[in-house]
């Protein structure tokens, strides 16, 4: 039996649509919307962009009534463990009010919620950002009013480290390994037996540097920036998060652009180029250390993945911890569509949001 799959990945200004039969994809398409459409709140989205996925359906000349299940991008939820999450009423409440942020990915199963309703499929997310499997003592910090989080590139990273474990005919849930997403953001996850025990919190910037994020950085010198420049908590994300990194240090966030300039000899952007490995470099030392050294491949992924400078820059520091791996871009609808896949062929349980 075969099955058709909806992935459904939503961004601020599109919505990313693709038909999979099983795991193998039939079609895709990034689907643009008028301006005066996506200001509007997220929640007054969902009709347009629903009547956008029934007409890309249309063009593939495939009607809803044939989709079993809507593959969606998870938004930004409570913490949960990794998994295919059937979409509840208490997830449609929780993204509707923005319970835990606001984010145009929360917008993905509202739309898939609505295209249940209406056709009688199934409706579910995969390994949101907020996926939280970190063992007790990394959350901890010297401050008893803060608590590490789990916020990082979970769909991708699990992904991939299915996909690796798949090439040497073993089980996600039977390796260790180490993968380094490297893209806007950069997160390293220690991947224990199929769960992520330690990771960065890549949304606030923490961890390396970016090419729109600071990095971790030093607590005082911190603490001085933001009484010099009497800095609110807006003003303190915005740096971070979106001035920091490249863009504070080159005036740049192209990182082709960076790269090309210390290819060509530039004295700053190769400074800068090794500063980043050596950040990222420390930042899967620190993962192999909560490992205890038991490491099998260290996996790198994202955008920047594609940059065999940058990688050449960090196999020095870490070819002593264990052999490495590039899938490079990100496999975000792949990804989607095989947690959906895994449901509808009683390879995994679909979990609940409760």
């Amino acid at each position: 039996m075969t099955y058709k799959i909806l992935v459904l990945n939503l961004g601020s200004t599109s919505t990313k649509v693709a038909i999979y039969e099983d795991d193998r994809p039939l079609a895709s398409d990034t689907l643009k919307h008028p301006t005066e459409e996506t200001v509007k709140p997220l929640a007054d989205q969902t009709e347009f962009r629903l009547e956008a996925v029934r007409t890309f359906l249309r063009a593939q000349r495939v009607a809803p009534e044939e989709i079993d299940i809507v593959s969606a991008r998870g938004g930004l939820l409570k913490p949960i463990s990794g998994g295919t999450y059937n979409i509840s009423q208490k997830m449609i409440d929780d993204l509707r009010e923005n319970r835990y942020g606001r984010h145009a990915s929360n917008l993905s199963a509202l739309i898939a919620d609505r295209f249940r309703e209406k056709y009688g499929c199934k409706a579910v997310i995969t390994d949101p950002v907020v996926v939280d499997e970190l063992v007790e003592e990394v959350r901890m910090t010297g401050l008893k009013e803060i608590r590490r989080k789990s916020i990082f590139h979970a769909l991708n990273q699990k992904a991939v480290a299915r996909k690796y474990a798949h090439s040497i005919g073993r089980d996600y849930e039977d390796i260790n390994v180490i993968v380094c997403h490297m893209g806007g953001g950069i997160t390293v996850g220690a991947h224990a037996h199929g769960r992520v025990i330690d990771v960065n919190d890549g949304l606030a910037g923490e961890g390396p540097m970016s090419p729109t994020r600071t990095g971790t950085l030093p607590n005082g010198s911190l603490a001085r920036f933001m009484e010099d420049n009497a800095m609110d908590y807006d003003a303190v994300v915005e740096t971070l998060t979106k001035s920091g990194g490249f863009v504070s240090l080159a005036g740049t966030q192209d990182a082709l652009e960076l790269e090309n300039m210390a290819l060509d000899g530039d004295e700053k952007a190769i400074a800068i180029y090794q500063a980043l490995a050596v950040q990222i470099a420390k930042e899967i030392g620190s993962r192999a250390a909560i490992l205890k050294g038991e490491v099998e491949q260290i996996i790198f992924t994202g955008g920047l993945a594609y940059s065999t400078y940058l990688i050449d820059l960090i196999r020095p520091y870490i070819a002593f911890i264990a052999p490495d791996t590039t899938y490079p871009g990100e496999e975000e609808m792949q990804a989607l569509a095989e947690g959906g896949y895994r449901v509808l062929s009683g390879e995994e349980e679909m979990k609940v949001y409760e």
